[in-house]
Formats: C-alpha cells, sequence, structure tokens
C-alpha cells in the first residue's frame, strides 16, 4: 500500500495541475478575444461616428488630477449636466512615483466601468538624461540631440536600455488595464513637428513609433491598445514624421487657437488626413473648443477638452493671460450641440460591450463629488 502512496499522489498532482493549467488557458484566452473584441468595436464606432457626421467630446484629466476628488471631468458635469464620453489620462508619473500608477488605473477603469471610452497620452521624460524630479513635464522638454536618439533606437547600446527601461515599466500598467478589460486609446510622442519636446522634429521620428509599437504591441502583446498618432495644428508638414511601418489607427492634431472658427482646425485636418484618409482623424488636443462650423467642416470623430483652467479662465493663476482658455458658457455650448455626443448618449450596445466584466468595487477617490463653484 506504501509503494503506491507517494505515485499516486504524484499522479494526482498532475492530473491538477492540468486541470489548472487548462482553466487559466481558457480563461486567458478568453480574456484575449473579449479585449480584442471591444477594441474592435470601440475603433469601429469611431469610424462610425465620423459617418454619422456626430463627434464624441473628451475632457483630459491631467496627472495630479488622479488624487483629487473633483477632476476635470467632474467639473466638466458641473457645468454642463453631462458627463464626457472620453476620458483623457496621462502615463506621465507612473514611473517614477508608484502610488501614481495606482490611481492612473483606478480612474481608467471607472470610466470604463460605465462604458466611458479611455484616451492615455505618454510625455515619456528623456530617458538618458538626468531629471531631479525622477519624471516630470519639465523632463520632456530636456531636448535630444539627432546622434543620441539614432543611438537610442540601436539595440545594445546604453541609450537604448534606458530608453526600453521606461518602455518595459509603462508596459505594466498598460498590461494591468488589458487584464481588467479595459482598452486604451493610446497617444505616445505627440506634437511631434513641433521641437519642445525631445522627440520633435526628430527625422528617424517613424523609427521611434515603429520600435515602441514592437516592444508594446508584438513583445508584449497588447492588443487593448488604438494606437493615435497626433500632431501639433499646421506648424510644420507632418509627412515626414508619419510611421512607415506600423500606421496608427487613428490620425490627429493639437490645436491651441483663440478664435473657435480659426483656418488653422481646416489647414491642419487637410495635411494629415492626406497621410492616411482611410484613418479617423481626431481633434485630440484643444484648448478653446471649436465652433459648430469647424466641427462640420473637419468631422472628427472626437474633440478631447484640455483640463483645469482650460475649462474657465477663471481657474487660470492668471485669467488675463490664458488666452486659449474657455469661458464656462463655451464649454457648455459645446456639450449641447446635437452633433456631439457625451457619455450618456453613446450606443447601449456599446457601453455594455465596454463595460463588460469590469469593476471598480474599492474606487481610491470618492464617485460623484460635488464640486465648489467657485475655485481658489
Amino acid at each position: 500500500m506504501n509503494r503506491w502512496k507517494a505515485p499516486l499522489a504524484g499522479r494526482c498532482a498532475v492530473v491538477v495541475a492540468c486541470l489548472f493549467l487548462a482553466s487559466t488557458m481558457a480563461q486567458a484566452s478568453s480574456s484575449a478575444a473579449t479585449i480584442q473584441t471591444k477594441r474592435a468595436a470601440i475603433l469601429n464606432y469611431v469610424h462610425d461616428v465620423q459617418t454619422q457626421k456626430k463627434t464624441l467630446v473628451g475632457v483630459q484629466v491631467n496627472e495630479f488630477e488622479v488624487y483629487l476628488d473633483c477632476t476635470s471631468a467632474d467639473r466638466v458635469f458641473a457645468q454642463t449636466g453631462k458627463h464626457p464620453a472620453i476620458m483623457g489620462l496621462e502615463l506621465m508619473n507612473a514611473i517614477a512615483y508608484p502610488p501614481y500608477k495606482s490611481y492612473l488605473i483606478d480612474r481608467a477603469l471607472t470610466q470604463t466601468a460605465v462604458g466611458g471610452l479611455v484616451e492615455m497620452s505618454w510625455h515619456e521624460r528623456n530617458p538618458v538624461e538626468v531629471c531631479p524630479r525622477g519624471e516630470f513635464f519639465d523632463c520632456v522638454k530636456k531636448p535630444m540631440s539627432a546622434e543620441t536618439f539614432r543611438a537610442m533606437l540601436t539595440k545594445g547600446t546604453p541609450e537604448h536600455r534606458l530608453w526600453l527601461a521606461d518602455v518595459d515599466a509603462i508596459a505594466k500598467v498598460l498590461a494591468t488595464l488589458r487584464d481588467r478589460g479595459v482598452v486604451v486609446l493610446f497617444r505616445p510622442y505627440h506634437e511631434l513637428n513641433r521641437e519642445w519636446f525631445w522627440w520633435g522634429k526628430q527625422s528617424a521620428y517613424p523609427e521611434l513609433w515603429d520600435a515602441l509599437y514592437g516592444e508594446l504591441a508584438v513583445r508584449h502583446k497588447l492588443d487593448n491598445l488604438i494606437w493615435v498618432w497626433s500632431v501639433d495644428r499646421n506648424t510644420l508638414d507632418p509627412a515626414p514624421f508619419f510611421p512607415v511601418q506600423h500606421k496608427p489607427d487613428v490620425v490627429g492634431t493639437d490645436v491651441y487657437e483663440q478664435d473657435p472658427d480659426s483656418p488653422v482646425y481646416a489647414s491642419a485636418h487637410a495635411k494629415v488626413t492626406a497621410l492616411d484618409p482611410s484613418a479617423p482623424f481626431a481633434l485630440t488636443e484643444v484648448g478653446v473648443a471649436p465652433s459648430r462650423n469647424v466641427l462640420d467642416a473637419v468631422n472628427p470623430a472626437w474633440v478631447l477638452l484640455w483640463g483645469g483652467e482650460f475649462l474657465n479662465s477663471d481657474w487660470a493663476l492668471d485669467p488675463a493671460n490664458c488666452q486659449y482658455c474657455n469661458r464656462p458658457e463655451q464649454v457648455a455650448a459645446l456639450f449641447k450641440l446635437d452633433r456631439v455626443v457625451t457619455l450618456g448618449e453613446l450606443p447601449a450596445k456599446l457601453r455594455a460591450m465596454v463595460s463588460a466584466g469590469v469593476t471598480d468595487r474599492h474606487p481610491l477617490h470618492r464617485p460623484n463629488p460635488t464640486c465648489p463653484a467657485k475655485l481658489h
């Protein structure tokens, strides 16, 4: 009897392990199928909404806001009575400030759980420069020479290893979101045709985009990302910076103009859409809300208002110099347009698809806060 005990236990352990492995693989396969289905549904809707001459409205919740009860998204609701269909978030700080990624994921889960869409920018710090604050907006503006940029793209170099460490760090955050059922409109390395970020106006920029895609989509298998490529209005021809190997899913432009009817919207739209006429077009960042005439003319899939004082110039430290900021009535007017789609106006079937299996049972923030009427 004793001589059969160990082998039998071993065989049972093998059976249990196999059953567990099969169950785990089935769950992983089901999860992958779900996230791929969600991604396809969202991207199809982004295409369809333009065909319908509609525009999703989004609001940026900047990095410092994720800790607050009253974010820009909450303040927009206080201003308009409607929630944004898209919540913009920021990956910067997710590497150097460990608590930040928990709050970032928390916000993404809350938006997805109610069927809303999530957009994430990545202002990556210059990976080869020392940043005293670890990761901060000023770190993003540290310039990089063309020679260093080339070295960063060359595998095996110290510069490449530093860049790759940052990429791997955000991959963990994006993987957590994937595993929790969140699809991300992912907008890295934007405003590439201007000089203020280290990746700006770099002739090898298309290689940077392709390298990031290779690491996140291929090596890390992040199939929950919808890739968004966006330039700064019409200040420089964006064609030399368009990705070659991995084309974006969505193209767009950031526009900061004082005039809501500025011709810059149309000229930027023409330059960007000429690069890939089949890709949906979005106004990926705006200060002053564009007019109805502009939305009708360029027909963006979405428009994302920048948060904070851009929603109300009275909130600025110096309101008189907040030239690209809105008055509250401008934000309210945008949300009232019949072509604009807010969270509550998203198709019920799409919201059910987006929110399927996503929960945030113990949010780190206070849900549905009552925001004060005035900020001091």
